[in-house]
Parts: C-alpha cells; sequence; structure tokens
C-alpha cells in the first residue's frame, strides 16, 4: 500500500529532505513543498556539526540567574531585541519552567537517546547520495578560560560519562596538543571523538536534493499558509497563489515557521526563532584542526572547506526582523581573544532562523488530532545533527511502523 501513498513534505531545510529521503526509501511517493527550495536556509550556514554529545537542554538550573549577565554583555552569547520581550513570554514562561534538576535530566537523557545512532543514520544517508567526503570524525574540543570554570560544568561532564560518551579532560598542554594556536586563554578543556562536522553544509543539502530528484522526489515552490479539511480528514495544502497541492500524508518540518501550521491544525507549540550569527573567514592565517566550542563564550569554529566559520550567539528578535551583523562582529571580537593572529578581513556574514522550543527537545510526533499529519520540527542548535534520525524516525511512524524508541518526550501535547 506504500507504493502508492503520497506523502507531502513541508520544508526543504536538512530536515525536511532527510525525511524525502527515508520516506522515499520506504517506497512513498514523495513531493517536498518549500517556499524556495533553490534559496538560502539555515541548513546552509550551520556550523557543520554532528554533535553527537550535545544533548544538554539549554535550560539549565540555575540559568535564569546568568541571563542578565548575558543581556548586559555586548559580547555575550544572549540578545533580545527591544519591543520583542512581551511577545517572548509564552516561550519563557516554559523555559524557566523546565529549568529545574529533573525535567533538565530527563531532557538530556531523552536526547541523549534520540541522538544515540545519528552517525549510523547520516551514513545511511551518506553511503546513498555518495556525499561521504563532505564529512570528517576529527573530534571536538571544548575549552575553558580556567580549571574553576571547567569544574562548575562538571556535573554535565559526569552525565555525558554515566550515558556511555568518553571524555578526555585536557590541561593547558593537551589544548596545545590538539590546537596549537590557541591563545593561553584556553587553559584547559575536554575533548570527545563522538563528534564530526561537514566540511560544507550548503554542498550537503544541495547534493542532497539532487540525489533526492534523481531518485524522483518532486520538488515544488510555494509558501504554504493552510491546510484544505475535507470530511473530518487532511486532504491538501494550499501555497500564496492558491496553488493547491494533494496528499495522503503530510510532514510538517518548516523549521521556525513550523508552528504556524501546527496550531492551525489545533497542536499547539510555543516555538521561537534563535537567531543566529556567523562570519566564515577565507583567509584566517590560523590553523584550527577540527571544530573547538568555547564553553563560557558559548560559540564555535569550525574549519570548513571555504574557510574557518565562527559562529553563535542566540537573538531573540523573531522572523522578520532584518539582521543584526553586530552580532556576528561581537563573536569576531571574541576569537581574536584567542586567536591574536587571525585574519578577520574578507569575511562572509549570515544569520539563520533556529527552530527552538522552551525544554530544547524537538517535536518528532504524530498530530493529535489526524492520523495523517507528522510533526518534524524544533531542533534547535541540533538540526543537523538530529536530522538523520528524525527523518528515518518519520518515515517510521508514517508506515504504521514501531520506531524503536520512546517518543513521549518530543510529542506535541507536552505544550497543552
Amino acid at each position: 500500500m506504500a507504493e502508492t501513498r503520497h506523502v507531502v513534505v513541508v520544508g526543504a531545510g536538512i530536515v525536511g529532505l532527510s525525511c524525502a529521503f527515508f520516506l522515499k526509501r520506504a517506497g512513498f511517493d514523495v513531493t517536498v513543498i518549500d517556499r524556495d527550495p533553490d534559496g538560502d536556509r539555515t541548513s546552509f550556514g550551520n556550523a557543520g556539526a554532528i554533535a553527537q554529545t550535545e544533548f544538554m537542554p539549554i535550560a539549565e538550573p540555575g540559568v535564569a540567574w546568568k541571563v542578565p549577565g548575558y543581556l548586559f554583555d555586548p559580547l555575550g552569547p544572549l540578545s533580545i531585541k527591544l519591543g520583542y520581550a512581551w511577545r517572548l513570554w509564552p516561550y519563557m514562561s516554559r523555559f524557566l519552567a523546565a529549568a529545574n534538576p529533573d525535567r533538565f535530566e530527563a531532557g538530556a537523557q531523552a536526547m541523549a537517546a534520540l541522538l544515540a545512532p545519528a552517525f549510523e543514520d547520516h551514513g545511511t544517508i551518506l553511503q546513498s547520495s555518495g556525499l561521504g567526503h563532505l564529512l570528517s570524525r576529527g573530534g571536538h574540543i571544548w575549552v575553558y578560560k580556567s580549571e574553576a570554570a571547567r569544574a562548575a560544568s562538571a556535573a554535565e561532564w559526569a552525565l555525558r560519562e554515566r550515558l556511555g560518551y568518553r571524555c578526555e579532560a585536557l590541561d593547558r598542554a593537551g589544548v596545545e596538543h590538539y590546537e596549537p594556536a590557541l591563545s593561553a586563554r584556553a587553559a584547559c578543556g575536554y575533548r570527545t571523538e563522538d563528534w564530526g562536522h561537514y566540511a560544507d553544509p550548503k554542498a550537503l543539502v544541495l547534493g542532497l536534493m539532487d540525489h533526492l530528484r534523481q531518485r524522483g522526489v518532486a520538488f515544488c515552490s510555494g509558501e504554504v499558509f493552510d491546510i484544505e479539511i475535507k470530511e473530518g480528514r487532511p486532504t491538501a495544502v494550499f501555497s500564496r497563489g492558491e496553488n493547491r497541492l494533494a496528499f495522503d500524508h503530510l510532514v510538517i518540518a518548516a523549521g521556525a515557521w513550523s508552528h504556524h501550521l501546527s496550531n492551525r491544525l489545533g497542536d499547539y507549540c510555543p516555538l521561537e526563532t534563535e537567531r543566529g550569527y556567523n562570519t566564515t573567514l577565507p583567509s584566517p592565517d590560523v590553523q584550527v584542526n577540527a571544530m573547538v566550542t568555547f564553553a563560557e563564550e558559548r560559540f564555535v569554529m569550525t574549519p570548513m572547506s571555504m574557510g574557518l566559520r565562527i559562529g553563535g550567539a542566540v537573538e531573540f528578535a523573531g522572523l522578520k526582523a532584518p539582521p543584526n551583523y553586530s552580532r556576528a562582529q561581537a563573536l569576531l571580537k571574541l576569537a581574536n581573544r584567542y586567536l591574536p593572529d587571525l585574519n578577520t578581513s574578507g569575511g562572509t556574514e549570515w544569520m539563520g532562523h533556529r527552530p527552538s522550543t522552551p525544554d530544547s527537545l524537538p517535536v518528532i510526533d504524530r498530530s493529535q488530532r489526524f492520523d495523517n499529519i507528522y510533526y518534524a520540527f524544533g531542533h534547535g542548535h541540533l538540526g543537523l545533527t538530529g536530522s538523520a534520525t528524525t527523518g528515518r524516525l518519520i518515515a517510521s511512524l508514517v508506515r504504521g511502523e514501531d520506531p524503536g524508541i520512546d517518543l513521549a518526550p518530543f510529542r506535541i501535547a507536552r505544550f497543552d
């Protein structure tokens, strides 16, 4: 029966494309619709990581006391656009409620279980599409400015170890061994092998789109704004211009725009966009061997085929405000403190919309009201990491199969 069923996937980012891949592999006819299938998306400009060990929710215990310091630091990791704060309350109230020890631990364990097969599922896509050359398994280090700062995060590292991840503690000599270019400001850190990064996320997305087209997946352009329901069952989406696209099953994987559709279907989600920034330096004049996270300042560096990408930051300003590239420039100033010889000229600035839930867990679920609607969004900072696994799980749900993992933590009903 699956061979004659038509699935429409809303969203051509890496999560939507991964859903399309596994659905097509399962025998479905698949159409992907996006407002601009060939345009610039969050998937194109991200840090490129398969961050298997980054399963900690952002809503950590005590985070509320850190927020004021972040907001008043011009180089800090958090910014809220003036006039937007009042719109954040549905999200922020749930964020603060999630920042307690029990919910933090439960969320971390749920995300760890979700990300455990990440490399295997990415490997399935890469082997089929011939894009494996883009992925590097060079490990990863986190750096701290002091032993005291590292000790303050000891509970998180203990949790990683308890969940089966080996983390090597590094003193200053250890940091220098792996990343000699980093200044003495990088006083200590941790290293893990359970990490990888893509040399060019844009090449990954475009290559996967080409592969899917060759396998018969259709792509069409259109901003979906409504869903047709006949006799109590969704049957088609409408895009701007009143274009109608019929389906048997619908997967909503539209990133930071997904809640506009889920809310219309009666499945409320307080989704927000964490606007993230980066600059890609074509000639950095320093060598960074693998991806580095700067734990206290909360930014990253990734060596890519087109240069060194320096990114991070969280800005709450909604989906429509123009980019504030002073956020990207602040990250370069921070990077210069660790790489004094860094050449910051000629960089390409970028901003993207991370789809963020208050508890940092994505929505991977079937609609509460309609058995042919599925949700795959809200991955926050882990969209690329969790994309392939999410695609495989969605394909299992559409086929009516046991996904092999407890999806209760990822149900949309948790926001009711």
